[in-house]
């Protein structure tokens, strides 16, 4: 294993809840230390909750995280992400890759078994505007119905390029990806940055991110048309909108074989998805602890 290594893998930190589903949390196991070639199953058993924003659906409860990884070359396979890696040096990677968009997960209706969250980001700034500059926010009306008659959601799939730069105990990472599904031909990117702390058995890492979601995909989940219009809630038209996103997680290596993990997230909404009716909250935190098995 390596430490932020650099091997042709281009992953991303997911952890299946199920056979064919993610999970938004865990990812100290998987983000500082990666495998260069073959087989990697894993398994943790803990509690977590992952924050659902959406009007009237409740939070993810998080129990048992399994982990699948295949490396093969510069291809790989991690918890039903694939990833090509045609590009790497001893310290950076450019990647090819395809995985779920997360937006969908909030709606699904096994939302506990469906879950996905990538790590890291930032706070947007809160500044009020200066007094006597006579600018004033306008108050957002929501109107709420019932969230079980709103058209449905689908889960839809993203492939992108991903570019990982390497530096020290720092993780630098930008990637942009589109639809595949034909569901809302939306776009999205992100840009992060992540630090590892090593201390003989304990590690720890500190991330930021800011996500880009395009105006499509944004109206696609969060916007209010004709049929939420009938079930209740007032019209909206999302727009192109961000995600800031701070993440800390902690690992404690008991063994090669076992470790103890925990996650923390923070993930505030921009005011193109918040102020949407079918958005309950703008600020989520999420989180998981748990002891990992690892083979």
């Amino acid at each position: 294993m390596t430490v932020l290594g650099s091997c042709s893998l281009g992953l991303r930190v997911l952890f299946l809840i199920s056979a064919f589903c993610l999970s938004p949390m865990a990812s100290s196991t998987n983000s500082a230390y990666l495998a260069d070639e073959g087989v990697s199953l894993g398994l943790s058993l803990g509690y977590g909750q992952l924050d659902n924003p959406v009007y009237k659906k409740d939070d993810i409860p998080l129990y048992a995280l399994p982990r699948i990884e295949v490396f093969a070359g510069d291809f790989s396979f991690a918890n039903t992400q694939f990833a090509w890696t045609p590009v790497w040096g001893d310290n950076y990677q450019v990647s090819l890759f395809t995985q779920l968009n997360e937006d969908g997960l909030y709606f699904a209706k096994h939302s506990a078994a469906l879950t996905a969250i990538r790590t890291t980001g930032g706070r947007p700034s809160m500044t009020p505007p200066p007094p006597g500059s006579g600018i004033e926010t306008p108050a957002v009306t929501k109107r709420r119905g019932d969230i079980t008659e709103i058209s449905k959601r689908k889960l839809s799939a993203m492939s992108g390029i991903e570019a990982i730069v390497d530096w020290q105990s720092w993780r630098f990472s930008a990637y942009w990806s589109m639809e595949l599904t034909n569901y809302h031909k939306g776009l999205q990117g992100a840009l992060s940055a992540q630090r590892l702390f090593l201390f003989d058995q304990h590690l720890v890492l500190l991330g930021a991110e800011i996500q880009h979601l395009s105006a499509g995909l944004v109206d696609y989940y969060y916007g209010s048309a004709q049929q939420e219009i009938r079930a209740g809630f007032s019209p909206f038209l999302g727009h192109s909108s961000q995600k800031y996103n701070l993440k800390a997680s902690y690992q404690y290596q008991f063994n090669q074989q076992w470790q103890f993990i925990s996650d923390i997230k923070y993930q505030r909404l921009s005011s193109g998805i918040a102020d949407s009716p079918l958005i309950d909250d703008s600020n989520l935190l999420s989180f998981y602890a748990g002891f990992a098995w690892n083979y």
